[in-house]
């Protein structure tokens, strides 16, 4: 398994693993949050956990053709986790205080869907070359 597979999966398992206690803590009887967890939770969930797990899953799994990548993965590949990663940490800070302090948050809140779409997209890139049908011989 490529490192960069590892990555993507191991920073998955940490994002369910907080996105559940972000859930808990939120929904904890007898707390009144005065910011809004909830969307932090989704984010954490879906693009933490669920894609991650993807991303790093057909990394690893989808042949790589005929420019096979380095073993730790390429660069593109790289660059996808740190821009999701990064987006997710700046959209994690800043969305909850979104409804409080609009003017503070929104700067690191639009550079957070910048990020994640960089990522997103880094990643179609990697992929979309690896989808090519098989030539029969």
């Amino acid at each position: 398994m490529p490192k960069i597979s590892r990555y993507f999966i191991k920073s998955g398992m940490l994002y369910l693993l907080f996105g559940i206690l972000v859930y808990a803590f939120s929904e904890f009887p007898g707390s009144r949050w005065d910011i809004h967890l909830m969307p932090v939770y989704w984010h954490m969930i879906a693009l933490g956990w669920i894609t991650q797990i993807i991303m790093g899953v057909s990394l690893w799994m989808y042949p790589k053709g005929k420019n096979p990548a380095p073993k730790n993965g390429s660069n593109l590949s790289w660059m996808a986790y740190f821009c999701l990663n990064l987006g997710l940490i700046f959209r994690i800070g800043s969305e909850p205080f979104l409804y409080l302090n609009r003017d503070l948050s929104l700067v690191p809140f639009a550079f957070s869907i910048f990020l994640q779409f960089a990522g997103i997209l880094c990643f179609v890139l990697e992929i979309w070359p690896r989808l090519e049908p098989q030539s029969r011989k």
